[in-house]
C-alpha cells in the first residue's frame, strides 16, 4: 500500500491593505481596462472590480504584489501605506529645519499643516492620477539622463552637477525630479501667471489632475526621441528650464512657508 504524501503547509499569504482608488487610477493610466488587467493577473474580473470600487479594502499579499508588478508601482503605495510615490518625496522638508508644528510642502507648493501633536503621515494626500503623471515623466527623464551619464556624456554630467547646489549638493537627482514635477503642476502655473492666485480647493482637484496628465503626456511626446536614444538632449536649455522652474522657490502664497 503506497504511503501517503506528507502534508505540505501552504505558504503564508496574509491579507494586506489595498487602495481601490489608486489601483483604478494606475490601471487606467497604463491604458488597461479592469477586465484586461484581471486577465493579466489571472484573477476574476469580479475580484479586481471589487477592489477598484473600494468594496474590498484588503487582499492577499501575493495579489497586491502581482498588481504592483503589472503596474510597475510600489506595493506600499498601492496599499495606501505611503502617501507619495518615490519621485515626489523630495518635497518633505529636512528635519533640521525644525518647523513647529511640522510642515509638509507638496510639489504644488501647497503647505499642509498636521493637526497639533500630529505626525507628517496625518495629512491629505495628492490625487492618484496627479501622482502617477508626475512620477512617470520623472522616471522617464531620470532613466534617459542616467543613460547619457553612464555612456560618458560630459554635458549630461555637468548638467546634473549644476543642479547640485546648496542643500541639494549631495542629492541633485531629487532637485531635478522636484523641478520636473513643477512643469506638470497646474497650481504652479496659476501661481506664476495669475495675480493673487488662491490655494486650490477640492473643486479644482479634477482640473489639476487633467492638467497634470495632459502636461506629462505632452512633455513625454516632445522628449520621446531622446528617451529612445535617437536624439541628444540640449542639456543647457533643459537645465535652464528647470532653474527657471526653481525661481521663486519658497515664496508660498500662505504664511510660514519654507
Amino acid at each position: 500500500m503506497p504511503s501517503k504524501r506528507p502534508h505540505r503547509r501552504k505558504r503564508a499569504d496574509p491579507l494586506v491593505a489595498i487602495d481601490g482608488a489608486r489601483v483604478r487610477a494606475a490601471i487606467e493610466w497604463k491604458g488597461l481596462s479592469v477586465n484586461a488587467a484581471a486577465g493579466r493577473l489571472n484573477v476574476s474580473q469580479q475580484t479586481l472590480d471589487s477592489i477598484v470600487r473600494g468594496k474590498t479594502k484588503r487582499c492577499y499579499e501575493s495579489l497586491r504584489g502581482s498588481i504592483a508588478k503589472l503596474l510597475g508601482l510600489p506595493t506600499a503605495w498601492l496599499g495606501g501605506e505611503t502617501d507619495l510615490l518615490p519621485s515626489l518625496t523630495s518635497w518633505l522638508p529636512y528635519p533640521e529645519l525644525g518647523y513647529q508644528p511640522p510642515l509638509w510642502v507638496d510639489e504644488n507648493m501647497r503647505i499642509i499643516r498636521p493637526r497639533s501633536g500630529g505626525e507628517l503621515s496625518e495629512r491629505t494626500t495628492l490625487p492618484p492620477r496627479y501622482q502617477l503623471a508626475a512620477h512617470e515623466i520623472s522616471q522617464q527623464i531620470a532613466k534617459a539622463w542616467k543613460r547619457d551619464i553612464e555612456s560618458g556624456d560630459r554635458e549630461a554630467k555637468a548638467a546634473l552637477s549644476r543642479l547640485g547646489v546648496g542643500r541639494w549638493k549631495s542629492n541633485p537627482w531629487q532637485r531635478a525630479m522636484m523641478l520636473v514635477t513643477r512643469l506638470v503642476s497646474a497650481f504652479w502655473w496659476r501661481r506664476l501667471l495669475l495675480n493673487s492666485a488662491a490655494l486650490p480647493s477640492r473643486e479644482s482637484a479634477d482640473a489639476d489632475d487633467e492638467f497634470a496628465a495632459a502636461a506629462a503626456s505632452a512633455l513625454s511626446a516632445v522628449l520621446a526621441p531622446w528617451f529612445a536614444g535617437k536624439r541628444q538632449l540640449n542639456y543647457v536649455s533643459f537645465v535652464a528650464t528647470l532653474e527657471w522652474a526653481s525661481s521663486g522657490f519658497g515664496k508660498n502664497p500662505s504664511t510660514g512657508g519654507t
